[in-house]
């Protein structure tokens, strides 16, 4: 198997999209947009994260840096509520008994990572932190600094953003489908996917 598992944390390990349209509605008066109803949740898994974004803030998305800024604060504040998926712990367990190395590169700021790591748990080799859409960069970055080739890593996520930005870096994805954006999306994107945390890992055993 591969030498390096990479991880996104939000909805691929963290259980936490509750807390998104949570926070997303909380910030709604604040910031003057319409709080999300049950079928914009609906129809968000089917979008790309900035296509949902200019749908719900309208011309409010030059707000956008202040409201995720304010998004983060809140969702560092709620990081020890968030709990992870079930089998996640048995797949790290399994992937440190073969030795691989396990790291996380997310859009969530490093010390929520952490929190929620630490709260539920998990042990990574690696933390990297990449703004909204700049994932391509950092993993790139998080390549040559951990000292690796393109071939000995996989990426879990479970956006359509996150199979861009690994089709950008030349990584190969794998996208789990209990996330943020559905099975439809991700294979539409272009995406290899898994349905279940068992067969997350053995398509990673077998990588």
């Amino acid at each position: 198997m591969k030498k390096t598992i990479i991880f996104d944390l939000d909805g691929t390990i963290a259980d936490s999209e509750s807390f998104f349209f949570r926070i997303v509605n909380d910030l709604a008066p604040r910031f003057s947009y319409a709080p999300l109803g049950l079928s914009k949740s609906v129809a968000f898994k089917e979008l790309h994260l900035w296509d949902f974004l200019r749908r719900q803030l309208g011309w409010r998305i030059i707000f956008l840096p202040f409201i995720l800024k304010a998004g983060r604060q809140r969702y560092h504040e709620l990081a020890k509520e968030v709990s992870i998926f079930s089998g996640i712990q048995e797949i790290f367990s399994a992937l440190r008994e073969r030795g691989a190395r396990i790291g996380i590169v997310s859009s969530s700021a490093e010390p929520t990572i952490r929190t929620i790591l630490e709260t539920n748990g998990l042990t990574v080799d690696f933390i990297a932190h990449s703004n909204l859409f700049g994932k391509a960069r950092v993993l790139k970055r998080t390549l040559r600094e951990q000292a690796l080739t393109t071939d000995e890593i996989i990426y879990i996520g479970d956006e359509v953003r996150d199979v861009e930005a690994c089709r950008k870096a030349g990584i190969r994805i794998i996208a789990v489908t209990w996330g943020l954006n559905s099975q439809a999306a991700l294979r539409a994107a272009g995406a290899e996917t898994v349905d279940t945390r068992k067969a997350l890992l053995e398509r990673l055993i077998q990588a």
